[in-house]
């Protein structure tokens, strides 16, 4: 007996903390409206895969997904107040923050492409407050904003 194959639009790679968690979801649902996606969900989300001792264990995540379900689309999400990354006061204000993040997805950009080369790589900053601010180039889906995520509720 074979089994269906299931395939989903795209792999989330964000970090756990849970002030993310409603919000972050409603705004994923707007990107992927069949919910088609792998949740990869860990401390630090981005900042892991830039690490050497925690890489290979954040692209055998992507490996996983890739073999099961064939994602055509990576979605990197970073947030504000990380507290992996010290919070925001670490950076001192929100754009140093917001730039420091924009390098962090750039540079995992590099990573991915180079081991996923026909893989299309977005990635977002995520805000408290429900916005999402696209961190990369090239055609996109729309950007999510808090006021597309209140006309859904």
């Amino acid at each position: 007996m074979t089994s269906a194959k299931h395939i989903c639009t795209g792999a989330v790679l964000q970090c756990m903390d849970f002030r993310l968690r409603r919000k972050l979801a409603d705004a994923l649902e707007k990107h992927f409206p069949q919910e088609d996606y792998d949740l990869i969900s860990i401390a630090g989300g981005v900042q892991d895969l830039l690490r050497e001792d925690w890489r290979e264990f954040v692209f055998k995540q992507f490996d996983l997904s890739r073999k099961l379900h064939e994602p055509s689309l990576i979605v990197l999400v970073q947030h504000e107040d990380c507290g992996a990354y010290g919070g925001t006061a670490a950076f001192g204000d929100f754009e140093r923050e917001l730039k420091a993040h924009q390098d962090e997805i750039r540079r995992a950009r590099v990573l991915l492409e180079a081991r996923y080369p026909e893989t299309r790589i977005e990635g977002y900053l995520f805000r408290l407050s429900g916005e999402m601010i696209p961190l990369h180039e090239g055609e996109t889906l729309p950007s999510l904003t808090a006021e597309v995520l209140h006309e859904a509720q």
